[in-house]
């Protein structure tokens, strides 16, 4: 523990930086207040033990400026025969404790050691408040199933063992995965990510375990892959699912033997990278469809992290806008209004179909487009609230139709609802990613399922 001792006696500072040494403590001394502050503001003390009477500013005033500048530690008056009034004052101000002169060695000792167990307890409160509230480097919330997510998180992450994200699209996958990294042992090395999805499989090959210089065309040069990137720290792979099964096996040979081998390369080299990935379809099924390798699937999910959609996180969806409030305010240099009676209700009764995304943009959108207070139009501007009659992105839908004219509208209205986003538009609609493909291309009406 870091000790203060704060007396313009020397006799008395230096017998009870003697005692507190002896006693495994880091000890500093001060001959006065003005002293005790300046060394304070250099490095905060766990405790500090002051004179009550002393020149210039005596220990009530320290007091005072302790728990103004640095409230986290404790305060301790050495008071001579006489003062217990003074000393009464003292802990009504928020002394911790007071002690008569001339002093005990063993009651020293003893107070020492109540002052610590205060301080480790004051620590296990706020470790166990920001446990609560979920709050975990931007994963915020205080459901049950929030705070499910970051018990597993701080629980997983001092450990190398692959982690498997599983949820829909949108609800915070890579902000988890960060905070995993941040959590680890590797958080002084590099956090990597990839979404699988975004490129052709060919490209995530060579994206992946990088490449030597013309092992194919296009390749001018060597490059270096991400797993090479990300040795010693954390490779994000997002997106899984959506890989093609001839690279999950090379993926699946990396983790077994630690080594990436460059595309065009004979030997291959040593990495030591731990993996998360992440997908918002279901891999045990796309494993009895064959579409997904089980030994990889088993591979990944050594702790499997689900993560829910924000419409069943119940008031967690106004906690997290009023952070997204916050943070884009000051990443545009503008003043956070306060969330409206109606806006507030517009959030809780709105379904999120593209979750915390979904929500993030409609705050950003609302903050920039919006007046001093924001509007719930602001927030869904193509009038899809729950409940206000309209179609999911409030695409038209004609009338009369046919039952493949609907869902070839529906399967529009939802892209635009998803920005685009296929994956989170199939997962919306409850098809797969290539009968939305068919709608889209209206090429549907004759191919089965």
């Amino acid at each position: 523990m870091k000790i203060l001792v704060v007396d313009d006696e020397p006799s008395i500072r230096f017998s009870l930086a003697e005692l507190l040494d002896e006693a495994g403590h880091e000890v500093r001394e001060a001959p006065h207040a003005p002293a005790a502050l300046a060394l304070l503001d250099e490095a905060p003390a766990d405790l500090v033990i002051s004179d009550l009477t002393m020149p210039a500013m005596d220990g009530l005033q320290l007091l005072d400026e302790v728990r103004s500048r640095h409230p986290g530690s404790l305060v301790v008056l050495m008071t001579a025969h006489g003062d217990e009034r003074t000393a009464v004052r003292a802990l009504k101000d928020g002394a911790y404790d007071y002690v008569p002169k001339p002093f005990d060695n063993e009651e020293i000792r003893a107070l020492v050691r109540r002052a610590r167990e205060v301080l480790a307890l004051r620590a296990e409160n706020a470790r166990l408040r920001q446990e609560l509230a979920g709050e975990l480097h931007g994963l915020i919330g205080e459901s049950a199933a929030i705070r499910d997510v970051a018990r597993v998180v701080r629980r997983a992450a001092p450990t190398d063992a692959t982690v498997l994200l599983t949820g829909e699209s949108g609800t915070g996958k890579e902000v988890v995965a960060r905070a995993l990294h941040a959590e680890s042992r590797r958080r002084g090395g590099p956090f990597v990510a990839l979404n699988c999805s975004a490129l052709p499989g060919e490209l995530v090959e060579s994206e992946l375990f990088g490449h030597l210089k013309g092992a194919f065309t296009g390749a001018d040069r060597e490059r270096e892959g991400l797993f090479e990137a990300a040795d010693g720290g954390t490779l994000f792979l997002d997106e899984i699912g959506d890989l093609p099964l001839t690279l999950q096996g090379k993926i699946l040979k990396a983790l077994e033997e630690k080594q990436v081998r460059r595309v065009g390369a004979v030997r291959g080299r040593e990495v030591d990278v731990r993996i998360i990935a992440a997908t918002h379809v279901d891999l045990a099924q796309a494993v009895r469809k064959g579409e997904f390798r089980e030994d990889l699937f088993y591979r990944l999910s050594v702790i499997p992290i689900h993560l829910p959609p924000l419409r069943e996180r119940g008031d967690d969806v106004v906690l997290v806008a009023e952070h997204f409030l916050r943070t884009l305010a000051e990443q545009y240099a503008m003043d956070a209004p306060a969330l409206t009676p109606e806006v507030r209700r517009a959030l809780l009764t709105h379904s999120w179909p593209g979750n915390v995304r979904e929500l993030r943009n409609g705050i950003e959108r609302a903050l920039l487009l919006g007046d001093a207070a924001l509007d719930p139009a602001d927030l869904f501007p193509s009038g899809g609230a729950q409940g206000d009659g309209q179609g999911a992105g409030g695409g038209a839908i004609p009338f009369p139709a046919t039952l493949a004219e609907i869902e070839r509208s529906a399967a529009f209205a939802m892209m635009e609802r998803m920005e685009g986003n296929k994956s989170a538009a199939a997962e919306a609609l409850g098809i797969s990613r290539s009968r939305l493909y068919r709608l889209l291309e209206g090429t549907d009406e004759d191919v089965p399922e």
